[in-house]
């Protein structure tokens, strides 16, 4: 039988992005899916990421004594092409060469090549695989802006097949995030009066089918009626790359970890990308210092402060600066 055209798209991005390795005594092969594709993957490396591979990685000591086969992985019951991108993050994680790690490559490419609404179950295999089976919360984050970054650039609404996916197929706990976005994607669809294709009545079909998706979308417009913000303006594929937003800039876009896995109200502590933000933020205003004429003043840093977990908390009187630009940069592919 002759490949499927998506099959063909997903092989081209397997060649593309790919790490090649060479299997020693020190590498481990991993065989995902019923295909039993191979990956080879450094055994420190993939025992460092999370205690799920440590422990099978220690449990094939006994073969090893027995001179047998003992850096093997069987993953039947995963999907290859979530499993690639997987790889792909754990060595781009590792690389201390590359400044930005995170999808963005793979997501200009699925676009360009036409396998972009693939890539997107992919992701979200990725994110569910992150959150059940190896549980690394960075990568459920990681997974979560390339969902996001990808439905911005797609100019996708939330699908009906995406909803009832996460919300019947799913676990809750699991999916918890998930379903945050779709609820706050949803009422910024609704909220704005769009309705390319049927959305507005897909998605009123959908909350008679799925009751718990009526109910987070309930409780999220009741939330969001309390911050003085408009819906049809918030838009939940920005991520404004500030955890402290003035009045004005919250009305446009959510916070950089409205989504993610670490909130202060379960004391999961600080935001692990407020480091990142501060060395992104310190580069910009020393290319600004260049640029400006020496007696012009810099504003200041933002403070590394934790994530609040409700979304609209005002920020009045903050020395922060405006996120707006960057915004524009990220998204907008401005100069």
């Amino acid at each position: 039988m002759a490949p499927t055209s998506s099959a063909l798209k997903r092989a081209s991005r397997a060649t593309r992005f790919s790490i090649s390795t060479v299997l020693t005594s020190e590498n481990v092969q991993v065989f995902v899916g019923k295909e039993s594709r191979e990956f080879i993957i450094a055994r420190e490396l993939l025992a460092s990421c999370s205690p799920y591979f440590a422990d099978r990685l220690d449990a094939t000591a006994v073969l090893k004594q027995q001179n047998a086969q003992f850096n093997i992985l069987w993953l039947e019951g995963q999907d290859p092409e979530m499993f690639e991108l997987f790889t792909y993050w754990l060595h781009q994680r590792n690389d201390n060469r590359i400044s930005k790690k995170d999808f963005r490559a793979i997501i200009d490419d699925s676009v360009c090549n036409d396998y972009a609404e693939e890539l997107q179950w992919d992701f979200v295999n990725l994110h569910l695989f992150a959150a059940t089976v190896i549980e690394v919360p960075a990568l459920q984050d990681a997974a979560m802006d390339a969902i996001q970054d990808l439905h911005l650039m797609c100019n996708w609404d939330i699908s009906s097949k995406f909803v009832r996916h996460i919300y019947v197929d799913c676990d809750p706990d699991a999916s918890c995030r998930l379903r945050k976005w779709i609820v706050a994607m949803t009422a910024w669809t609704l909220g704005g009066g769009f309705d390319r294709s049927g959305t507005a009545e897909q998605m009123h079909e959908l909350f008679e089918g799925c009751p718990d998706y009526w109910r987070d979308y309930v409780a999220h417009i009741s939330k969001i009626s309390k911050s003085r913000v408009r819906i049809a303006t918030k838009n939940p594929q920005l991520r404004l790359p500030s955890n402290h937003m003035r009045n004005d800039e919250r009305q446009f876009g959510f916070r950089q970890c409205s989504f993610h896995t670490h909130r202060s109200m379960v004391k999961q502590g600080r935001c692990p990308h407020v480091k990142a933000l501060q060395q992104q933020q310190q580069e910009q205003r020393q290319e600004q210092q260049r640029q400006r004429p020496r007696l012009m003043p810099l504003r200041s840093p933002v403070s590394d402060e934790d994530s609040s977990e409700s979304e609209f908390e005002s920020s009045y009187g903050r020395n922060v600066p405006s996120p707006r630009s960057t915004i524009f940069d990220l998204y907008l592919g401005m100069p």
